[in-house]
């Protein structure tokens, strides 16, 4: 596949309060970007940057459970297996990339420097609430991927606003992505910059001003395409990440002013949980 392809377009900003919800989607579902809707591994014009910017974040930002015992080992078997098999049929460069890498630490980390998708792999764990059994994501919107190596899913989202930490919520999460899919979802935030790494130490993540801008809307719609991809067989499920980052600017008069519905509307949980302004911060007087 070509690396000089547009990057994909998405945008699922809707004019309502924002609900954290799984949101999941039929992989292969047509969002308007043709044959790329369709690949898990998105190769795009942005390739060299991105990966320029995944070798420069510290190396922490990939872990593994380690030691794994017999349940992890095949659900990590496996997960290596699918994403080489995948890669070799949707960008067999980029799996010759990763063969040649002589940084990388262990295959995981080879694959996750060729690739502009962070990852991750867990399976159902022995008590049922998932495990992450490998991390790879080098672009965080604002959390710790080194701390989440082993941690359930119950616990990675507890941060998250009407999550908290219920147990049926979990586990019926880590059903849909290990029993059944693949499934696509979309979530979505707004940043100043346009930085991939918004990793609370990494510095790039500018802060929001405090006044209107003076002219046009200031910042990015920042959309992950997450993917959750079952792993028959080996009761466990490979998570990716894409980051996307859109100039409001850019955007047309009736996308902003459902960005701005969506900012009027959000509640202040979360708000807060995403470190977003009011409306006026990002827009001024502009629709």
């Amino acid at each position: 596949m070509p690396s000089e392809l547009a990057p994909a377009l998405y945008f699922p900003v809707v004019a309502a309060p924002l609900r954290m919800q799984a949101g999941l989607l039929r992989f292969g579902t047509d969002f308007g970007n043709g044959a790329a809707d369709s690949r898990y591994f998105q190769i795009d014009a942005r390739l060299e940057s991105t990966l320029a910017a995944k070798h420069a974040a510290p190396r922490d930002r990939h872990v593994m459970v380690a030691p794994l015992d017999a349940a992890g080992e095949r659900a990590c078997d496996a997960a290596l297996a699918w994403m080489r098999a995948t890669l070799a049929a949707e960008a067999p460069a980029q799996l010759a990339r990763a063969d040649v890498d002589s940084a990388a630490r262990n295959p995981f980390d080879a694959l996750g420097r060729a690739v502009q998708e962070d990852f991750a792999v867990l399976d159902r764990g022995p008590d049922g609430a998932g495990r992450t059994l490998v991390v790879h994501v080098c672009f965080p919107s604002g959390w710790r991927p080194e701390r989440l190596a082993g941690a359930s899913f119950a616990d990675i989202h507890v941060p998250v606003p009407s999550f908290g930490k219920p147990d049926a919520a979990a586990r019926s999460m880590v059903s849909a992505m290990i029993d059944r899919g693949p499934y696509v979802r979309f979530v979505w935030t707004l940043s100043v910059d346009d930085a991939l790494d918004h990793h609370p130490d990494s510095g790039q993540r500018a802060p929001w001003p405090t006044t209107p801008p003076d002219k046009g809307p200031r910042g990015f719609l920042r959309v992950e395409r997450q993917v959750t991809v079952p792993l028959v067989g080996a009761d466990a499920s490979v998570f990716l990440i894409r980051t996307y980052l859109y100039a409001l600017d850019t955007l047309d008069a009736a996308q902003r002013t459902v960005v701005r519905a969506a900012l009027d509307a959000m509640p202040d949980e979360v708000r807060r949980y995403k470190g977003l302004p009011t409306s006026d911060i990002v827009f001024g007087g502009d629709g």
